[in-house]
């Protein structure tokens, strides 16, 4: 790799005083048992005000220390050892789906029997019953769009209380899933919102417009009862300004760039600054821009609902001769089953102490076999430094001989 991105390569002078420093701006940042992105961490130090790069000149908001930032400082922090890796989280990809089973010990005991349930008089009694939950219905179907996984710690929990759905993908969502959610919206038949989270720069602004207009064409195309609207709550110019979050020069690619500062008198803010410095902000904006769709009461008057029903269906049965007749023969019932069920737990409990001494078979578990050879690695850890070196430097010149 180059000198600025192998590991073995950053045990040097500088090396050790950009990972000094980054170490020194997670201990000041960072409480102890918290982790963080490198966006939000860099936005952190932009939000402080009085921080100084390990040349002394002040930290500013610009995309040359963003690349230092993680090309430089916190990659030689980590691989020479200042700061743990797990200090640092991944938000750009989604989390690693693991289906390694745990390996423990097998081990083999004896088992005293199954147990036998006696219920109470009342579980025994015939009563009303719902198969199925009462599962308060909201008037509208939620959809929470970000641009950023980043978002999800906050969004993530308000989705799932709402009942809603929750799409970070990074950057512009994909037509794939506009029309998912347009087909799921279309089949639960209630009117659906979107609420979109973005950048505020050209291309955020841009996203719930393209979203809006490829569902109009959704509608017309596919779903001709499709009810929806889309609402742009974060990131505007109003919030940028009302909560002084720092700003960034547009990039010099952006042909954008001068209608948007026409129209904005403002540069460029990332949400990720948003979420680093007033996550709390950010919350009472989505949750202020859901409030007249969504219901707070309905769970809890759902709720009373379903016990009012419960008790009224109850007092139906209680009233009706035949309960009162059966409660009896139901409850003599009872008695003689609890007293086999007392015997049968006692002969078991005999079984099991005159059991107890026998040892089980001792267990082996089968080896893997493996049906073929396995081939030429490109890397092995158990390869000599030196070897290995030689042969990723063989690949990455494409010279294919070994």
């Amino acid at each position: 790799m180059s000198d600025g991105l192998d590991p073995y390569r950053l045990d040097t002078e500088v090396g050790h005083r950009n990972a000094k420093w980054f170490d020194e701006m997670v201990e000041r940042f960072l409480p102890p048992d918290e982790k963080i992105h490198l966006r939000g961490l860099f936005y952190r130090l932009v939000g402080a005000g009085d921080v100084a790069d390990p040349g002394g000149k002040p930290w500013v908001n610009a995309e040359e220390r963003w690349t230092w930032f993680t090309e430089k400082a916190a990659k030689a922090a980590r691989w020479l050892g200042y700061v743990p890796f797990s200090r640092i989280i991944d938000e750009r990809n989604a989390p690693a789906q693991i289906f390694v089973r745990a390996v423990g010990s097998t081990s083999a005991r004896l088992h005293p029997g199954a147990v036998i349930e006696v219920p109470d008089l009342a579980g025994a009694l015939p009563a009303f019953y719902c198969p199925d939950d009462w599962i308060p219905r909201q008037r509208y179907r939620m959809i929470l769009i970000g641009e950023k996984v980043s978002l999800s710690p906050i969004l993530q929990p308000i989705a799932e209380e709402i009942g809603g759905e929750l799409l970070l993908p990074t950057g512009e969502i994909s037509d794939t899933q506009i029309h998912e959610f347009a087909q799921r919206a279309n089949e639960d038949g209630r009117m659906a919102v979107v609420f979109y989270f973005s950048d505020f720069d050209p291309a955020g602004h841009q996203m719930p417009i393209s979203v809006s207009r490829k569902l109009q064409a959704l509608r017309d195309l596919l779903y001709p009862e499709l009810s929806i609207e889309v609402h742009a709550v974060a990131l505007t110019l109003e919030q940028v300004r009302e909560l002084d979050l720092p700003s960034t020069p547009l990039k010099a690619t952006e042909q954008r760039a001068d209608q948007w500062r026409d129209a904005m008198s403002y540069e460029q803010t990332e949400i990720d600054a948003l979420i680093a410095l007033e996550p709390s902000a950010l919350e009472e904006i989505a949750r202020e821009a859901i409030r007249p769709f969504y219901d707070e009461t309905l769970a809890r008057r759902t709720h009373e609902a379903q016990g009012a029903w419960y008790r009224e269906a109850d007092g139906i049965l209680r009233a009706h001769p035949a309960y009162s007749q059966w409660e009896g023969s139901i409850e003599r019932a009872l008695t003689r089953l609890r007293a086999a069920s007392a015997a049968f737990r006692q002969a078991q409990a005999h079984a099991y102490m005159a059991l107890a001494g026998i040892e089980p078979p001792p267990i082996s578990l089968p080896d893997a076999e493996l049906a073929a050879e396995s081939p030429q690695p490109l890397f092995g850890t158990y390869m000599p430094l030196d070897l290995a070196s030689e042969r990723l430097i063989k690949h990455k010149a494409l010279d294919t001989s070994r």
